[in-house]
C-alpha cells in the first residue's frame, strides 16, 4: 500500500515538473506557475487535466479563446486575455479553480456562450483566469414532467434543438439567437418570442445546481430562497457559477403562425408605428410582433427613407390569426399569403433571419451561426412615443451611415402579472416596449478607427435624443444588454446606484447587495458592474 502511494506521488511529481517545464515561457511571462502548480497539486489525474489547461503558450490556447467571442469588436491585439484557460468536464475542476484562484489572487471569468455585450466573461483589465464552460452542455429533457435540466454550456439553439427532437407541443420561452449561452442567459431574466404569454426565461427557472464561493454545490433547497432569487436575474455570476439549470417547459401548438412584412416612409411606416405601440403590447397574448427598424437608401437613388419590419409569431392558426388582426390592426395589413404555419423550432429559425426550410440542426452548429461585431443600448418605453418624437428619431437614423438598427420587443401579457420584485428583472407592468439600439462597426478592421468612433458617438447622441420618450427616475436598461457607458463605480452605494438601479431598481438592488454580502462578502465573485460590496 505505502508502495503504491509512493510510486503515485513521484508519478505525480514528475508529469506536474514535466507540465510546468513545457509551459516555461508561458509561465515565465504571465507568472501564472503557482496558480497551475496549484491545479495540478490538487488533481488526482494530471495527464487529464493538463488537456483541458491552456496557457498562452499552448497552440490552441488562441483559437479556444476565440472561437466565442461573439462580439468580434473584442477581437483585436489591444484585448486583454486570461493567464489561464481552464475547459471543465467536471465540477471538481471547477472546484480546484475557484481554490486555487483565490489562493493566489486570480480574478475568475465565467464564459458559457459569449455573448457578454462588453465581452466581460473573456477579457479584464487583471490577471484572471477564464472558465469556458464548453465541455459541460448536456441537456436531459423529460416530456412527461415537461422539464429540462440544462448544463451552463449548452446554447439556446442546443436545447430548442433537442426540446425538438422529443416533441413538437413543448419548447421553452428564450431568446432567438442561438449561440446564446445557458449558462449566464438566465441569469439576466431572458426574454424572447414567447414572453407575452409565459414572462422570461428566468421566471420558468424550477432549480439550479450551483457553486460558492467555498466550491460548495447547492441545489434551491440548500442554498435557500433569497439566492435562488438573486441568481435569476440579478447576474448569477456575481454570486458564484451556475452550474444547470432546471428548466419548466411550456406547451405550444404543433403549428404555429409566422409572418413578416415592411413598411416604409412612403407608405406610411410612421402611422402604422404609431398604432402599434397602442396594440403590441395589449393585444392577445398569443401574439407577439417585434420590429426592426433601418435608415436605407430608396433603390439606387440618394434619397433615404425608413424601414420598419414586422415579425410576427402566433401561437395558433392563420385562420385565427387573420381576423384578429382585421379587428385589432387592420393597418398593418397581413394577408394570408405572407402567413406560413410551421412547428416553433422552425420559428427560432425564421427569427435568426433563416429560411423555415432550413435544417433545424443548423441550431446546434455554433460555427454556422454569424457572429455580433457591434456597441449596443436599451431602453423601455412605457408611454407611446408622438409621432413628433419618432419622426426626431427617423430624422436621426437617417444622418446615420447604415451602421444603425433599432429592434424592438412588445411587452404586456404575461409580463404584467408578474410584480417587479418577484425576481431581480425588474421591466413588468407598464412597460409597453423594449428597444436594443446598435450600431455595427462591419468594414471597420476594428472599434477605434475614426469611422468606428462617429459610430459610437452617433449611438450616444441617439440615446441622448430619445430621453424624454423613455422611462425615467430610473432611465431602465436590460442588465444582459450590459453598457458600460451607464457607469462602473462601486466604492459606495450612490456610484453604483448610478448603474445598478438602472439594471434592477433600487428595491431589487439593495436586496441584491444584502444577499451578495452574506454569500461572497470579500468579493471575489467580480467584474465591472456585478452585484458589489460595501
Amino acid at each position: 500500500m505505502k508502495k503504491s502511494q509512493l510510486s503515485s506521488s513521484v508519478l505525480l511529481m514528475v508529469l506536474s515538473f514535466l507540465f510546468c517545464v513545457s509551459w516555461a515561457t508561458s509561465l515565465s511571462s504571465s507568472s501564472s506557475g503557482d496558480l497551475i502548480s496549484c491545479l495540478l497539486s490538487k488533481s488526482k489525474n494530471v495527464t487529464t487535466i493538463s488537456q483541458l489547461i491552456f496557457t498562452p503558450v499552448n497552440a490552441s490556447f488562441l483559437p479556444i479563446w476565440q472561437v466565442a467571442v461573439q462580439n468580434t469588436r473584442f477581437l483585436k491585439p489591444s484585448t486583454r486575455r486570461p493567464s489561464v484557460i481552464v475547459t471543465p468536464m467536471e465540477e471538481t475542476l471547477i472546484q480546484t479553480c475557484v481554490y486555487c484562484a483565490k489562493k493566489h489572487g486570480y480574478e475568475i471569468r465565467i464564459r458559457s456562450g459569449g455573448h457578454d455585450y462588453e465581452g466581460l466573461s473573456y477579457t479584464a483589465d487583471v490577471p484572471f483566469v477564464m472558465l469556458d464552460f464548453t465541455n459541460m452542455r448536456s441537456i436531459d429533457v423529460d416530456v412527461a414532467k415537461r422539464t429540462a435540466w440544462v448544463q451552463a454550456g449548452a446554447t439556446l439553439g442546443e436545447l430548442y434543438y433537442k426540446i425538438s427532437r422529443e416533441t413538437d407541443t413543448l419548447y421553452f420561452p428564450a431568446g432567438v439567437c442561438p449561440t446564446v449561452g445557458v449558462g449566464g442567459y438566465m441569469g439576466g431574466g431572458g426574454y424572447g418570442n414567447l414572453l407575452r404569454k409565459y414572462g422570461t426565461a428566468a421566471d420558468n427557472v424550477l432549480d439550479a445546481r450551483f457553486m460558492d464561493v467555498d466550491g460548495n454545490i447547492l441545489d434551491r433547497k440548500s442554498m435557500g430562497e433569497d439566492l435562488f432569487w438573486a441568481i435569476r436575474g440579478g447576474g448569477s455570476s456575481s454570486f458564484g457559477i451556475v452550474l444547470a439549470w432546471k428548466l419548466s417547459l411550456v406547451p405550444v401548438p404543433k403549428k404555429v403562425t409566422v409572418f413578416i412584412l415592411n413598411k416604409t416612409l412612403e407608405q406610411g411606416a410612421t402611422e402604422i408605428f404609431h398604432k402599434y405601440q397602442y396594440v403590441a403590447p395589449n393585444i392577445d397574448r398569443n401574439l407577439h410582433i417585434r420590429t426592426q427598424v433601418f435608415a436605407e437608401y430608396i433603390g439606387n437613388t440618394t434619397k433615404k427613407t425608413i424601414r420598419i419590419m414586422f415579425e410576427g409569431i402566433y401561437q395558433g392558426t392563420t385562420d385565427t390569426l387573420l381576423p384578429l388582426l382585421s379587428r385589432k390592426f387592420p393597418e398593418l395589413g397581413v394577408t394570408r399569403e405572407i402567413c406560413e404555419e410551421i412547428k416553433m423550432v422552425q420559428s427560432t429559425l425564421v427569427f435568426w433571419g433563416l429560411p423555415s426550410s432550413t435544417p433545424t440542426q443548423i441550431l446546434t452548429n455554433r460555427s454556422a451561426i454569424a457572429k455580433l461585431n457591434n456597441k449596443s443600448k436599451s431602453d423601455y418605453v412605457r408611454t407611446p412615443i408622438p409621432v413628433s418624437g419618432l419622426r426626431k428619431i427617423w430624422r436621426k437614423l437617417i444622418q446615420n451611415d447604415e451602421s444603425a438598427l433599432l429592434m424592438i420587443n412588445p411587452f404586456g401579457g404575461r409580463m404584467a402579472d408578474f410584480s417587479e420584485t418577484a425576481i431581480p428583472y425588474p421591466h413588468r407592468a407598464g412597460v409597453l416596449f423594449q428597444i436594443l439600439k446598435t450600431v455595427n462597426f462591419n468594414g471597420q478592421p476594428s472599434d477605434t478607427t475614426p469611422t468606428s468612433l462617429r459610430r459610437i458617438a452617433w449611438l450616444r447622441s441617439l440615446d441622448a435624443l430619445m430621453t424624454p420618450y423613455v422611462s425615467n427616475n430610473p432611465r431602465e436598461a436590460y442588465s444582459n444588454y450590459n453598457d458600460l457607458d451607464l457607469g462602473v463605480g462601486s466604492a459606495n452605494y450612490e456610484e453604483a446606484s448610478v448603474w445598478g438601479e438602472r439594471y434592477w431598481k433600487r428595491d431589487n438592488f439593495k436586496k441584491l447587495i444584502r444577499i451578495k454580502a452574506k454569500v461572497d462578502p470579500h468579493n471575489f465573485f467580480r467584474r465591472p458592474q456585478s452585484i458589489p460590496v460595501f
